[in-house]
């Protein structure tokens, strides 16, 4: 059974109305009662009860109570078409005592939100009645819990914005809460794919779309990497990246994207390829740092890290260390295994001479060792495991949250949140480079390293098939000077 969506005010005799016998039981008269009463024969009841088509009140029993003690002729109220073993769904005290389907919780946040929500300016401390009503929604919050409102509320804007305002309806947003009650998917999973379904959307309408950034420091092209030639031979000092890892995300970039291969074997000489390329652009005191991650397939983790070594290593590539970066907050991993919270960082050069300093950790302060190692007569130096819990790493997480803030302001979806943090390239950066030198990023996504590069004096340059992405770099580094127009 479904509820119908809730009609406009209407005003009717509390005569007609019915007390709901479950819900009366469970409320309290409070203290203030006469003072609501004289606020009500003062003003009116301000605020409308909700009840079902049978006249019983599944909201507002303390404000009929009071009506029929005024005497009052009309009340406002809002009907709705909620079965019988329905009623007390809606009803703030029945929270505690049953458990509603995720379809009925929404309707809860839309009736609060639509009829007991303050107006601006108006005072709960000069208003018992408004102190009521605010009370009644908080009671009500505080059962469903933040969490969950905040993501109905991002579920019904997605699908508002897939649908159309004028062909959204609420049987659209109930089809798909539905999922939930029927462990389908979670709530964030169905908020993250709708999310996508966004993005492809937008990249739909988008196609054919060609958005370039060029300025003195910072340039993105909006092509494949396989083909970079608007940079020289030996041009790039430091190449930091994350290409699309393999059988986990959709890039919205279409079916032949990096990532969907049919078999490791292809995706991994693919990628080898594009590398081929960024050797001809790398110094030869440069660096190369790969961030790669593996996928479990029928049970079975598919060793693309290690095949993609592997076959770096054949193609004369130097193997000069391995990063690990440790997450608070990984992917949950399925199957008979532990959770992996890892992703590995090589760092491949292309000869023995690279340039490699690590000065700038005599900054940092790290008197217990945590994040280097300090020895009598030897400089301190970065340990290989980046971890979350110490003082390079602020974070675990992608650094999207900002940015999705500031793309939303833009009306521009975002989808991209498999990014390391900013602090990642930034290590990268100034491990392997000097002020004034150019990085790379050849799967530049939304400029994580961009805005590293501009933070630290480096010029940067990008490789970028989606559109999107790179405006969304644009609205990253907008903060930045950027210097003129190249």
């Amino acid at each position: 059974m479904k509820t119908k969506t809730l009609t406009s005010v209407s005003v009717v005799n509390p005569q007609k109305l019915k007390i709901n016998s479950t819900t009366h039981l469970l409320y309290v008269i409070p203290s203030n009662y006469e003072e609501i009463l004289n606020n009500i024969r003062e003003f009116g009841i301000l605020t409308p009860l909700l009840v079902n088509k049978d006249y019983v009140v599944i909201s507002g029993n303390l404000r009929l109570k009071i009506a029929i003690e005024l005497k009052l002729k009309k009340v406002p109220v809002v009907f709705t078409d909620t079965p019988n073993e329905m009623m007390d769904i809606l009803a703030v005290s029945s929270n505690k005592f049953r458990t509603k389907s995720m379809v009925d919780i929404a309707s809860e946040i839309r009736f609060y939100d639509e009829y007991y929500s303050l107006r601006r300016g108006e005072r709960t401390d000069l208003n018992p009645q408004m102190k009521l009503v605010k009370d009644e929604k908080d009671s009500a919050y505080k059962s469903i819990g933040q969490y969950r409102i905040n993501k109905i509320k991002s579920i019904e804007k997605k699908l508002k914005k897939l649908h159309g305002n004028t062909e959204y309806s609420i049987d659209i947003l109930n089809k798909q809460l539905r999922k939930i009650d029927e462990d389908v998917c979670t709530l964030n999973e169905l908020d993250k794919k709708l999310e996508r379904e966004l993005l492809n959307k937008c990249n739909e309408e988008n196609k054919g779309l060609k958005y370039e950034i060029k300025t003195q420091m910072v340039s993105i092209f909006n092509k494949d990497c396989i083909d970079m030639s608007e940079l020289k031979n030996g041009m790039i000092q430091t190449i930091i990246t994350s290409p699309p890892y393999y059988w986990m995300f959709d890039y919205g970039t279409g079916k032949d994207q990096n990532g969907q291969e049919k078999t490791v074997e292809e995706y991994v000489e693919n990628l080898v390829r594009i590398f081929d390329e960024a050797k001809r652009v790398l110094k030869d005191d440069g660096s190369l740092f790969v961030n790669i991650n593996d996928c479990v397939i029928k049970g079975i983790y598919q060793s693309v890290p290690e095949l993609f070594l592997i076959e770096m290593k054949k193609r004369g590539w130097l193997y000069v260390d391995c990063y690990f970066w440790l997450k608070s907050n990984p992917r949950y991993t399925q199957g008979k295994r532990s959770v992996r919270n890892f992703e590995p960082i090589y760092h491949f050069v292309k000869s023995e001479d690279y340039y490699y300093t690590q000065d700038w950790v005599l900054s940092i302060n790290d008197p217990e060792n945590n994040i280097s190692l300090s020895k009598s007569g030897f400089k301190p130096k970065l340990k290989s495991g980046l971890d979350y819990r110490d003082k390079v790493l602020s974070t675990s997480s992608s650094n999207t949250q900002e940015l999705r803030d500031k793309c939303k302001k833009e009306n521009l979806p975002m989808e991209n949140s498999c990014t390391f943090p900013i602090m990642l390239p930034t290590i990268f950066v100034l491990s392997t480079s000097k002020p004034g030198d150019l990085i790379l990023d050849m799967f530049s996504g939304t400029g994580t390293t961009a805005e590293s590069c501009i933070l630290l004096d480096r010029k940067y340059v990008g490789y970028e098939v989606n559109p999107l992405f790179i405006k969304a770099s644009e609205i990253r580094l907008s903060d930045y000077e950027l210097g003129q127009v190249a």
